[in-house]
């Protein structure tokens, strides 16, 4: 395997951690939704639960993203703080 492909493939795994950043969002609201919906339908109440359970979702999936961008920028900042230093030693 020569050098661009590894660069390549290292590319694509952190484009693929980034594209993934989507799905942290929805999957917790949408869940949250389909539970509040089964639960206000099984207890029969109008749409208590499912409110609840998509502002829940909401707020797991902006913190999930919050966290996951946070490690992305603290990644960058090591990477260049490895190629400065790099040429010294």
């Amino acid at each position: 395997m020569s050098l661009i492909e590894r660069d390549n493939n290292k590319t694509w795994i952190k484009d693929f951690n980034l594209i993934s950043m989507g799905w942290e969002l929805a999957l917790p609201i949408f869940t949250g939704v389909f539970f509040g919906y089964q639960i206000d339908k099984h207890i029969g109440s109008k749409y208590t639960f499912t409110l609840i359970l998509l502002l829940l979702g909401i707020i797991a999936g902006y913190y999930s993203l919050y966290r996951r961008i946070e490690l992305e920028v603290l990644r960058t900042k090591v990477a260049k703080l490895d190629k400065k230093e790099k040429p010294e030693t």
